[in-house]
Parts: structure tokens; sequence; C-alpha cells
């Protein structure tokens, strides 16, 4: 409570409770919480119960003497402010006078006055300092002046507060605290500079500063906190400004905590210490993990690791402790490694990764590349050593095998990039050496077959190239190795065939047939196709060869090549039998040795030869057939190429054919026409004959069957005269352009019937009865809230009960008698008076008030000007009574459109952004809500949420508390109930400790269910009755959307659906659920009340649905929290397309039927019922805002204002004079009134009374009947009005083609009139003037109207072109289509009439159940009226049996009657205090003037009598309730006489005191 700045008296004690010692404290508390709790939306507000909890006379009774014997007095609480301002025990004039000292002295200049004035006791100011005197001299006279200029720029008057020039005593308390912090502030910043830690905390204890949580022995942390804070200030400002007391604060606070570290620090530090001496890992981990250590996350997991690592480290220190810094780096890198082993254990490369290249860790050589090998490495380790935790030292061994084994393999890859270059280069020497690397690896390295190596590798480096397209490409480890193992490959084969190809020679060369042909066939030679059968062949053959090159003398080398099937060459020596790739020096070829090449050409030579003497002598009969085959080729072709030429032509021969097939069809037609050509007419007479013959016997069959079915005929033609007349009824209703016989069809629709006389008269009847039903409930309420407060008034003074009696009295009379006769008396007085004065002003009037309901824009304009405490108040009422609270369609439809012009207004010229609509509470929004749930809408709100709620409130069995701490007390409330032992389980616990009960759980699922169903239940209601909604309310949100939409473009549609959530649920549907028996949504008796219980469960729910139209979660992480959120995402769904619907109306013109010119057609003239206050105020109003409001001169309100002229009195507008009987009775008030405010009890603010008369002449209501000034119907005008013209004409031409026949207009006007047109003319002119006639007054159509149906037929065409001409002249019709246009404006006004008939009996029903709920109402009202007079009469009955007692008692003790009046000299009462100072009259008189205190006439008044020296002066007329009123309003002094200033509250103990019980 304190913290919420709530005064002393709001803080009960235990024994204000237990001992009722104070219960009136207690009850401020608990009005004060409730109201607290009520504006942060946490719970309902405790309502005045008064009026609404019923007693018996017995409980009355026993609480009347309960209190009397503890001597409580309670207290009204509706009014707690003015109550604790009326019980304080501060002498309130004392304390006036010493401020009025203070601001003197300051003017003088004279600090030591001054300062003498500060000290004085009675001004009650705290934490002066007397060094700072000169200082508090310059401050208060700055603030003096200040002060002074601005009540001399607002203004002044005769009433002006001496307060608005001096100083309060407030302000000057505050004055005197700045200057005591501004030089406490000071002293600090010199302690900083001097760095004297001493002088810092003797300025920071200085109370003015008020800084909390000082502690002297962290001086040293202030010092060093404070100068950094002040060095970072004058770095961010760049000023050198001392710290202010916020930020001294906040220093403070952050040094505080600190030094609070460091001293936990220190004790944690001897516990890890303490701990590491034992063999206790897990204690230690236990210790390493506290929070004041500030030391890196310890994982428990790696107990054993942390407690051998740190004591290892313990031991090796010099005085076996470990410091903070040292334990800090251990167990940093302690927990690293134990991440590591985290993340080898899970095989997370990711986690791993980052924990090995963590600073922390400390390992060195790590390379980035290398994390898997490392991982996998150091998991081989792991399983080694049994999965115990690797150490630091296993860790680094392993990187460094892992980086050893990835330095071998880059050597490898230098060794293959330098073969590579060497086989690019094609260097011998280079690619030898690197080949025979170590680190290369490669194995069976021959150097004798190097350059075999380098054509392989060459020619491997090439298709690698040419495969993947990259010039560069380089061959890899396995590319290397595998050529190698080729070449080497290829030696051995080249070695081999040499070898073979040396034996074929030496065979052949020593000519022995087997021996030739046994080595022609070894595998090494690679001979193909050798026969056994021509081993001669052979051997003959490649002697012969041999023999050739014998004889051509070719050298003899021993060295020979060999080409292999590559290409390549391989060079061998014949007498060593050894081989080379390399070409030898001077090499020479043997040049009688057969090459292998030579070799396979004899044999395949040889074979081939033999092989095809075979094949000849096997295949003579298949040669035979291959040549019959061919000659039968050769034939067929030529046949085919015959058969294609003659295809060819084809075409050609088709023509030819066509062409004489055409000659011979042409003579033969050419003939058959020149027969019929001779023979015509015989031709024509027989088909004539024919035709006849065929149509006769059609139209003979064709009537045969008519004459046998006439029935179905006759229905036939009856469905096709009905399909013709809805085709007709379709072109009226749908067609832009109906025809004009289709029109004159339906022209009688537009008159007036009999039934529609009587259901006018009938809805205007019941309209009155409406306005005045809701217009006395609204006095009679009123009423009955003066009741409260002077029930309340008289209850806590123990005032007389006889002016409450009388005022219920009238109020019951009022109710019976004058309420429902209150709009009609004294018609033949005041405004409506039958003078010529009167009669202009009260038309005046009424043509002000048509042009403000017709012109909404006037009123929206007035509604922005003026200040929303005045726009709520008094134009609430004034334009729900100017618009008769929309009981008509015209009315309701002029409200709504001044509701939208005025939300538009507000919109465009005081909204900077979208949320500006919610957070500004704009008047209008307030105004229309207000009008749709009281006005128009309770019947809305309590048929569609009225069942739900009604539900909820009778199912008493019901929980829906998700508290998981309330759900647990409740529960160890009822067990210790029903078992009648005390609970083992604690009362106090945590959310999460209560949620760890089942029960608990189980009853909060119990009440989630519930609270989703109950909301469920109340959301249906909502979405479900969306067309009970106010049209008006779903309309204004439409407007809302779209206007904001328009000028902020880029609000998203979430944005803006929030906000017109906002208007229909949070401002229009919300208090109602929350508090239905406020909005009467719901049945309650009188002096019924909801319970806490019930409240509570409307609350949740009203907040349930407020989240999920907002879509706002819940904030907690308990279970229970995200099942009602995840039920608010759901929910925001419904709620989201509920909106969208509500959003889809249809514009007021054609839900209500209305247009331009829809005005000028309504039967009956618009009747308002205004009281006179309102109207003066309104006619005050509108002169005040003129210049904005219609600066233009010819604009048509400042034109009626001109003729209204100023406003008149209340007695000139009236007509009789107040009459003023009584005295006049003058008080003044304190500077603590509010100027420009009249109380409740009819007090103004100088403390004026109003005369009762005056009073209730202002209440009184006259009904204006409007009318416009600007008459639409004058044909004299220089200027007509348009739509008069337009509606005249359209009149005029209903009456012309009703007579006379077209088929468009100009045709009707342009013919000539018959004389039997001009009778039906005169027929249908007659019968309207009878109906005319029997039409009511108000009912009556405009005279210009009527004049028309006096002229013919002749002169109505004449006029209705002429006024044609007019329309296209002033551009309301537009040529060529004037004519059409005009009667599209007569098929919409038909089509409208339908509407407005049907649209009248809903109106009719409708108007019938509200006047029923408006009877029902007053009934509750009688019933209240009923149980007031019940309690004042209790009430009444103990004061006088009370008041008899007492004077009994009083009469016995004495022995004579008790005086009936009081005389006290002015000494004696300024003793008192009841009388604080008399005008021009000094102290030392004051015992010469007597004031004589009687009884007065009325109940409850005294007549106070002045007498100056025995002389008769003045009488005063003192009324208590007057003096009760004022001390409600907290007023202290008031006057009497025009001189005296008396105390009103020791006034009012002085009479309770002498006249009345104790």
């Amino acid at each position: 409570m304190t913290s919420l700045g709530l005064p002393a008296i709001f803080h009960p004690e235990t024994t204000d409770v237990y001992d009722k010692k104070n219960m009136p404290r207690a009850v401020y508390c608990i009005h004060a919480l409730s109201l607290y709790l009520y504006r942060l939306g946490l719970a309902p507000p405790i309502y005045d119960l008064y009026g609404k909890v019923k007693f018996t006379d017995e409980e009355i009774t026993n609480m009347k003497l309960e209190l009397d014997k503890y001597g409580i007095q309670m207290p009204a609480f509706s009014k707690i402010g003015g109550i604790l301002a009326n019980e304080l025990s501060v002498d309130e004039a004392a304390v006036h006078a010493a401020v009025v000292a203070i601001n003197e002295a300051v003017d003088r200049g004279e600090v030591s006055v001054t300062a003498s004035a500060l000290r004085n006791p009675a001004a009650l100011l705290t934490d002066l300092q007397e060094a700072l005197m000169l200082i508090y001299q310059e401050v208060l006279k700055q603030a003096r002046m200040r002060k002074a200029e601005q009540a001399a720029c607002k203004g002044g008057s005769e009433d002006k507060d001496m307060y608005e020039e001096f100083l309060s005593q407030r302000e000057i308390q505050e004055l005197i605290r700045t200057v005591n912090v501004r030089s406490a502030v000071e002293q600090v910043d010199e302690a900083l500079d001097a760095a004297d830690e001493l002088s810092l905390l003797a300025a920071l204890q200085r109370p003015c500063l008020a800084l909390r949580g000082l502690c002297p022995d962290n001086g040293p942390w202030y010092l060093d906190q404070l100068l950094v804070d002040r060095q970072q200030k004058a770095l961010d400002q760049g000023s050198v400004d001392p710290l202010e007391p916020a930020e001294l604060q906040e220093s403070i606070s952050a040094a505080n905590q600190e030094a609070q570290s460091a001293t936990n620090m220190l004790l944690a530090l001897q516990g890890v210490n303490a701990s590491l001496r034992g063999n206790d890992p897990r204690r230690t981990v236990s210790c390493l993990m506290n929070s004041d250590l500030q030391l890196p996350e310890v994982f428990p997991s790696a107990a054993t690791l942390y407690h051998r690592e740190l004591q290892l480290l313990q031991r090796r220190s010099a005085q076996g402790e470990l410091h903070q810094e040292e334990l800090f780096v251990a167990v940093e890198m302690l927990s690293a490694v134990a991440l590591i082993n985290q993340g080898v254990e899970a095989g997370q490369l990711q986690t791993f990764s980052s924990s090995l290249v963590s600073p922390s860790a400390g390992l060195c050589d790590v390379d980035h590349a290398l994390m898997d090998r490392y991982m996998e490495h150091l998991a081989g380790v792991k399983q080694q050593v049994g999965g115990a935790l690797l150490t630091w030292n296993q860790l680094q061994e392993g990187i460094n095998s892992v980086n050893s084994s990835a330095q071998d393999e880059h050597q490898q890859l230098q060794a293959v990039g330098l073969i590579n270059q060497a086989v690019m280069r094609g260097d011998l020497q280079q690619l030898t050496s690197a080949l025979m690397l170590p680190s290369c690896g490669l194995e069976e390295i021959i150097p004798a077959n190097t350059c075999r190596y380098l054509a392989l590798l060459t020619r491997s480096r090439q298709n690698k190239a040419q495969v993947s397209r990259d010039p560069g490409a380089e061959l890899w480890l396995a590319d290397i190795q595998e050529a190698v193992k080729q070449a080497n490959q290829q030696s051995q084969k080249a070695l081999k065939l040499c070898l073979a190809v040396a034996a074929v020679n030496q065979a052949v060369k020593e000519n022995r047939v087997k021996q030739t042909l046994r080595v022609l066939s070894l595998p090494d030679l690679q001979l193909r196709g050798v026969l056994s059968d021509c081993a001669a062949e052979y051997q003959r053959e490649l002697s012969s060869r041999m023999a050739d090159r014998t004889r051509s003398g070719e050298e003899r080398s021993p060295w020979v090549w060999v080409q292999l099937q590559d290409g390549s060459f391989y060079y061998f020596h014949l007498n060593r039998l050894e081989g080379s790739w390399e070409k030898p020096d001077g090499f020479k070829h043997h040049g009688r040795f057969l090459t292998q090449q030579e070799i396979q050409e004899v044999v395949s030579s040889v074979s081939a030869s033999y092989s095809r003497g075979v094949l000849w002598r096997s295949s003579e009969a298949l040669i035979i057939r291959l040549q019959a085959r061919c000659r039968g080729f050769l034939v067929r072709r030529r046949l085919e190429g015959r058969r294609r030429y003659l295809i060819g032509q084809t075409p050609a021969v088709v023509v030819i054919q066509s062409h004489w097939r055409r000659f011979i069809q042409q003579r033969a037609y050419r003939r058959r026409l020149q027969l019929l050509y001779r023979n015509w007419r015989s031709v024509v007479k027989i088909q004539s004959l024919v035709k006849m013959w065929l149509v006769r016997r059609r139209f003979l069959a064709r009537l045969r069957f008519f004459r046998h079915n006439v029935d179905a005929v006759i229905k036939i033609q009856a469905f096709f005269r009905a399909s013709r007349a809805r085709h007709q009824y379709r072109l009226l209703v749908r067609s832009d352009t109906p025809p004009l016989p289709v029109l004159r069809k339906f022209l009688h629709l537009l008159d007036l019937g009999d039934g529609d006389i009587r259901e006018e008269a009938e809805l205007l009847r019941l309209r009155e009865e409406v306005v005045r039903s809701i217009r006395a409930n609204r006095q009679l309420e009123s009423d009955l809230d003066l009741m409260d407060l002077k029930i309340g008034l008289l209850v806590r003074n123990r005032a007389t009960l006889q002016e409450v009696v009388s005022h219920c009295k009238k109020l019951t009379k009022k109710n019976k008698e004058q309420l429902s006769d209150m709009m009609d008396m004294e018609r033949s007085k005041g405004l409506k008076a039958l003078s010529r004065d009167r009669r202009e002003r009260l038309e005046a009037y009424q043509h002000l008030f048509y042009l403000l309901q017709t012109q909404p824009l006037y009123l929206a304009q007035v509604i922005f000007l003026m200040p929303q405490s005045r726009s709520t108040s008094f134009m609430e009422m004034l334009v729900f009574s100017l618009f008769s609270y929309g009981s008509d369609r015209r009315e309701a439809f002029l409200l709504l459109q001044l509701f939208t012009e005025a939300l538009r207004s507000e919109i465009r010229l005081k909204v900077e952004q979208p949320q500006d609509v919610i957070t500004g509470n704009p008047t209008v929004i307030k105004m229309l809500v207000n009008f749709y749930r009281h006005a128009r809408g309770q019947n809305a709100l309590r048929d569609s949420l009225g069942p739900a709620l009604q539900d909820v409130l009778l199912d008493h069995t019901l929980s829906i508390r998700t508290d998981p701490v309330e759900v647990y007390k409740t529960w160890i409330n009822q067990t210790e109930t029903q078992t009648g032992h005390k609970s083992s389980l604690p009362y106090e616990v945590s959310a999460e400790d209560a949620l760890s009960h089942p029960e608990v759980q189980r009853r909060i699922d119990i009440a989630i269910i519930n609270l989703k169903n109950l909301t469920d239940r109340v959301l249906k209601a909502i979405t479900s009755n969306l067309n009970k909604l106010p049209y008006g309310l779903r309309y204004t949100a439409k407007v809302l959307r779209d206007t904001l939409k328009t000028k902020f473009p880029a609000a998203s549609e979430s944005e803006l659906y929030k906000i017109v959530g906002n208007l229909v649920y949070y401002r229009y549907m919300n208090p109602a659920i929350v508090a239905p028996d406020g909005f009467d949504v719901v049945d309650r008796s009188a002096g019924s009340t909801l319970q806490p219980e019930q409240r509570h469960i409307l609350g949740s729910i009203a907040r349930m649905l407020q989240h999920a139209a907002a879509n706002k979660h819940f904030h907690g992480d308990g279970y229970h929290i995200q099942a009602l959120n995840q039920y608010i995402t759901q929910t925001h769904s419904k709620f989201r397309k509920f909106l969208h619907s509500v959003c889809d109306v249809p514009e007021p013109e054609e839900r209500f039927s209305m247009d331009e010119f829809s005005e000028l057609l309504i039967v009956n003239r618009p009747v308002i019922y205004i009281s006179v206050s309102e109207l003066l105020n309104t006619h005050k109003l509108l002169l005040e805002h003129q210049e904005v409001l219609c600066s233009d001169p010819s604009d048509p309100l400042r034109l009626i204002l001109t003729d209204l002229g100023p406003v008149p009195s209340l007695q000139e507008l009236m007509g009789t004079a107040a009459d003023t009987t009584t005295a006049t009775t003058t008080t003044t008030t304190t500077p603590a009134a509010t100027p420009g405010v009249t109380s409740r009890l009819g007090f103004s603010p100088s403390g004026e009374m109003p005369a009762d008369p005056a009073s209730e002449s202002s209440k009184m209501e006259v009904s204006l009947t409007l009318t416009n000034k600007f008459d639409v119907f004058s044909d004299s005008a220089d200027k007509p009005d348009a739509r008069g013209l337009l509606l005249s004409t359209k009149q005029l031409i209903i009456d012309v083609i009703r007579t006379q026949s077209g088929d468009s207009l100009t045709d009707v006007l342009r013919a000539k009139t018959s004389p039997d047109q001009e009778v039906c003319h005169d027929w249908l002119m007659q019968r309207r003037a009878r109906q005319d006639a029997q039409t009511p007054e108000k009912m009556k159509r405009n005279q210009s109207l009527v004049a028309n149906g006096n002229l013919s037929l002749e002169e109505k065409k004449r006029k209705i072109l002429r006024s044609l001409c007019r329309l296209e002249a002033l551009g309301v019709l537009r040529p060529p289509r004037a004519e059409e246009k005009i009667l599209q404006m007569i098929a919409k006004d038909i089509r409208q009439q339908r509407l407005h008939r049907q649209r009248r009996g809903a109106e009719l029903q409708k108007l019938r159940q509200t006047l029923s709920r408006l009877q029902e109402k007053s009934s509750f009202h009688s019933e209240q009226v009923d149980f007031y007079k019940h309690y004042i009469t209790s009430c009444l009955d103990n004061l006088t049996a009370s008041s008899k007692g007492a004077n009994k008692k009083a009469a016995e003790s004495r022995g004579k009657k008790q005086p009936s009046a009081l005389s006290y000299s002015a000494a004696r009462l300024q003793e008192k205090g009841v009388l604080l100072e008399i005008q021009d009259l000094p102290t030392t008189q004051f015992k010469n003037v007597v004031f004589d205190i009687t009884p007065g006439p009325e109940k409850g008044s005294f007549s106070v009598r002045a007498r100056f020296l025995g002389v008769q002066m003045e009488d005063f007329l003192l009324k208590y309730q007057d003096l009760l009123q004022l001390q409600y309003e907290g007023v202290a002094v008031m006057k009497m006489f025009d001189k005296a200033k008396v105390n009103v509250n020791l006034l009012i103990f002085l009479l309770n005191k002498k006249f009345f019980k104790k």
C-alpha cells in the first residue's frame, strides 16, 4: 500500500480488524484497493450497495448498538477523497496564514524575514537548512514572479483566487526540496573531485537525497562506481554536470551489488578449497557451480575430472590454496575438456569442433580441416582406455598424431606435384628423381623404364584433360601408380615379344618347319590366323623374305626394334638379349631381321590364301543362287520406276475426266430449265393450290385442338398475363429505365390509404410515448441519484430527514402524475404564447433545430470543438433529444450521419496514427457507444448476451480459478474444513510447488475446461446473433475501418481490425459481460446484486474474450497457461471472421431507403422534445462558435442565428418572472472549489444557491415541430430550390401520366387533352382533397403541393415543361435524357414506398416492445422508491425515539427544558475556531458582536441573527443540508452576511452537539 502511494489513514492494523478498533480505516483500505485493481482491469469495482442490499429492522438495530458501543461513525464511501480531507487534524487556517506570510516575505526580499517565515511551525515545512536560506529566497522569488505573470496572462476577475498568484504550501515545500537536493548533489560532486571517501559518504547520507541501501563499509565501491558513472555521463552528454539523485541511486545500487558479489565470491572460494582437500568429487562440483564464483559452466558428469585435476593444481600451489583467477582458468579449461569428451561420445562433429577450437581448451596445432580425423582418432583412444574421460594431455597427443599423419600425406602430395611437373616438362631426369622419392610411396620403380613411364604418364594426363575438359588437369597418385605398373608390364611383354621374334628368325634361318610352326604358335608373339596345315608355306614365305633381304645386302646390326600395338618402339640387342625403350646412340636396325609385323603379314597372307581356296570349293551352289537373285533385283527396279511415273501423272487424268462430266451435266440442266420457262403459269397455279390446301388443313386441325382443350387455353392465357405482370414488376424494380406504361400501372402504390394514415398516426403516437418515457425515466434516475447522495450525507452526519422525506414525496408524485404530462404542460404560456414576437422566435428555433438535424456537419464540428468533459454530458443529451433517440428511421438515419461525419472529422484532424483512436478515446465514439448500448442497443445486448450470461449466473457449482497457488490454498482450506485437522502441507508455496500436486492439477484442468466452455458459450452468443447488433454500430465500425484505411494506406488489415474490435467488443460488449446487472442484460430484482464469485466468473470470461479479440497471449510457462494460449489462438480466427461480418453492411441510404430527396417525401413533420435549459444552452453554444461553424455571411446557420438574436433569459423565454420569495443567501467558497463547475446540489462556484422555481422551469420540456426556413416550394423566389422544384415536378408528372396514356413522357406532354381525361383528372384531384381533409394536421402535405392540385391538366403540362427547363438550367437534369431521368426517380419513389410500408410495420412492433420495456423500468424505479420510503421511515423512527429519550434525560438532570436558541459572542466562536474573521472589524470588537442561532421554519434549517452592541443587524437562513454538501465537496470556509468567514467543519460539529442527539 505504501508503494502504491496510499495515505497512512488507509493502512489498517491487526487490532482494527479483530477488535473493531478502527473499522473505517479497514473499509477505506478495501475500497481504495478495489479502485486500484479496477483501474488495472484486474477486478470489478465495489459499487454503492445502498438501495440494493436489504436489512431487517433487527439487523439495523443490532448494528447500531455495536457502532454506538465502540463510538464508530461509518462514513459514506462514495467520496473517499473528500472524507479524508475533512478528517485531517491540521488547522488549515493556520497553514493558510503561514503560507501567505511566506509569500509576503519573499516579495519583500529580506532573507532574514523569509527565513523566519519559513521556520514557522504552522507552515508545516520540513528539511530546512540555514545555510541555504539565501538560495531559498532567490528560488522562491523567481517562482513567485513566474506564477504572478501567468495569472496576469489569464486575465483577472473579482472572484480571483489568491493562490493563482501566491505560492501554495505544496509548491514552497517542493522548491525547498529542489534546492536541498541540488546542494547535496554538488557536495557529492566535490567529494568525487577530491576522491575523499569519508566526505562522499557524508554527502550521500543527507536525508534530502533519500538514497536507499547505503552501507558505510562499501565506501571504496561507491567512490569507484560514481567516478566511472560521472565520467560516462560527461562522455555521453558532453557536459560536466553532476550526477542527478536518480543516477546516484543507480550507482549506489550497482556498487552494493559489486561489494556483495566480492564477499560472496570469497566465501565460495573457501568452500572449493576445502572440498578439494577431501575425496568427494560431487561436493567439489557443487561448490564450483556456486554462481558467486562467477566461473564458467561446470558439467556434473565430469566431476571426477574436475576433482582430480584441481586437486593436483592445489597441491602444486605455494600456499596450498587456489585463488579465483587460477580457479577460473582451470575450470574454464576443464569444462572445455569435458565438452570435448561429450562431443566425442555423442558423435556430433559440430559440437566437437566448436569445443576443440575453443580458446578455453588451450589445445595447440589444431587444424580445422582435420576435425573429422581428430574425432575418429580420439574416439578410438577413448575405447582403448575403457570409455573414461580423456585428459588434456591425451587430447593433445591425439591431435599431434593426426597432424603427423596429415603431414605425411602432405609430403606425398608434394611428390605427386613434382611428378606432374616433370611429366608436363618431359624431363626424364626430374621424373626419375621424383619417382624415387620415399614420400611418394610408389613400388617397383625401374630406372630403365623411365622413358616408358614418361610416355604413359603423358598419355594418361592428356586423356584426363580431355575427359575433364581441363587443360591443367593433373595426375593423382593412383594414376601414377597405375602408369608405373602398366609400364613395367609392357616392358616385360615387349621383352618377351622380342625374344619370340628372335626365335622365329632363328628357326626360319635354320629352315626347321616344325620348329618354325611351334615358335609361331607362341602366345607372346601374338600372331593371328596361324594354321598347322600351312606350316610349309610359312617356312617358304619367311625364308623367301629373309633371302631377299640377304641379297639386297642390308646392314647387319646387333640392334632391332619392335613396334607395339600403341605405336611405340622397343629396342632389343640380339647379342645381349636385353631391351630398352630409349633409342640407343647410333642405332641401326638389323637388315635381315624379320619384325613381328612382317611375320604377321606373311602368316595372314598364307592363311587367307589357303582359306579362300577351301571356301570356293565348298560354296559353288550358293554362288549360283546369288547371281539369280541379282538379276531379279534389276528387273523389279525397272517395273517400280514405271509405276511411279503413272502415279505422278494421276492429277492430270482426274482434271480431264472432271471437265468432261461437267460438260455433260450442264447440257442436261439447260434443257430442263428451258422446259420450265415455257410452262411457268401452270407451275405457279399448282404450287398455290397445294400451299392453300396444306395451310387450311393445319388451321382446321389447330382449331379443333383449341376447342377440345378450351380450359387449358384459359389457364395458359392467365399464366402469360401473370408472367407479363411479373415481367413489368421486375422492370420496375430492377430496370434503371422502366417503360412509361409499366410505370403507370404501379403509380397507385404512391397513394396513401386509410390503413397507411392510421399506421402513421399510431407510429407518431408511439414515438411521442417512447420519447416521453425515456426522458421521464432519465429524470427519475437523476432524482434517485440525488436521493442516494442526500441519504448518504444524512446517515454520515446524523442530520434531519425532513428534507429527504419531502424530496421522496415529490419524487413519488412526479412518478405517478407529473412525469406523464411534463411534455404537454404550459402550452399556452411562454415560448408558444399566441403573440407575434413569440411566434417568430418559435419558428426561428424550429428552423434552427431542423437545420441542425438535416446538416450533420454543424453538430459534428461542435462536438470536435468542445472539450470532452462538456461534450460527453451536455452534447449527449442535446444530440439524443434533437434526434428523438433515433426512434424513427429518419431520425436514426440522420443521427447515424452525424456520428459518422463526426468520426471522420476526428480521424482527419486529430488522429496521427491508427492507435490514437484507442488511446485518445474520441468523444464521438463514447457518444455512439453509449447511445447504442442504452438507448437503442439495450434490447440487442439483452437478447444476444442475456440467455448465455443468465445460464452462467444460475450455475453456482462452477469453478474457473486457474491460479495454482489460489487453487492449492482452496484445496487446503477444504481439506481442513472437512477433516477438522490441520493439513501437513505448507500454506505458502510457489506456483511450481502447487502444480506438483495431482489434486491441484486436476482442479486446474476442470477449471480450464469450464472456462473454455463458458467462453465458447458467450462467444457463440455473440457470433450467432450478428444480425441483432445495432445497424448503426456496425456501419460506424465500417466507416472507422475505411476512414483509417484511406488516411493510413500502409496500415495492415490486422491493425485495422484490432481497432474495430476495440469498438465493437471492448467498448460495446465487454462492459455488459463484466457487469450485466448494470446494463440490464439479465433480470435482477430491486436491491439484489451479484456475488463476488459471479463477478469473478464474468470477469474471467471477459478477459478471455478480450485476449482472443486482440490475439494476446497470457504470460507464463505453466501448462495451464499454454492450454489457454492455444485456445486464444483458435478463438481469434472466429473473432476475425466475426469482425469481417460486422463490417459487411449496406449503406444507410439503402438500409433506410433514404436519398437526397427523401426529406421532402415525409408525410408528417418531425417533432422533437427538448428542455428549456438545453434550448438556451444550444443557442449560446452556437453563438460562441459562430465564426468557425458559419464564417460565410450567406450560410443558412448564420442567417438563422441572426434571426434569433442574443440568447434570451429564462424568464423572457418562459413568459413569467421567477418567484423570489426566499431571502438572498450568499456563501463564498475557498480556493479549493473548482471554478466554472456547478455542484450536484445546485451550488454555483461562487457559492450562490439558485432559486427552486427557476431550476424547475429550466427542466420544463417543449415540443418543436421542425420546419425548413428556406421553403423549397415557393415559385416566386428568384432562386428556387432545386430539390423542391424537382419534387413538385414529379408530383405533376404523376398526376398527368395517371390520366393520359402514351409511350413516352414527351408524347404525353405534347398530346392534346380530351374532355374525358379532364373529368378523370378532376375526379382524382377531388378524391385526394377528401383524403387530405381526413388527414391529421401533423401529417398534411406541403401547401405548395396542395396548390398544384388545383391546376387543370393542360396547365400542369405547361408547368411540367417549364419546370423541366428550369431543372436543366439548374443542372439537376441533363438533356437530352431529362424525361428519362425524372421517370427513373419516380420509379425509385415507388420502390421505396413499398419498403417504407414494410419497415413501418416493423417499426411499430419495435416501438411497442420498447415502450413495454420502458414500463418495466418504471416499475423497477417504483420498487426503488418504495424501498427508500421504507428505509427513511425506519431511520426517522429511530431518530425520533432516540431524540425523545435524550431530551427527557437532559430535562431530568437539569430540571428545566432544553433551550431552543443558542447565543454566542464572536470572541467565543473565535475561540472555538468556528469564526475566522469579520471583514472590516478588528478582533478587539468581537466581544460586542453576538450571534443567535435558532431552529428555522423548515426542518434542518437554522436562523442566524447578528447583533452589534445589542442592535439587531441582519438575519441569515442557514440550511443544514447545504452545510453537509459543502463539507462533502471539501469546502472548509464559507461566508455569512457577506462579511463573516466561518469554519464549515466546526460549525457542523457545533450544531450536532447542541441540536442533535449524541
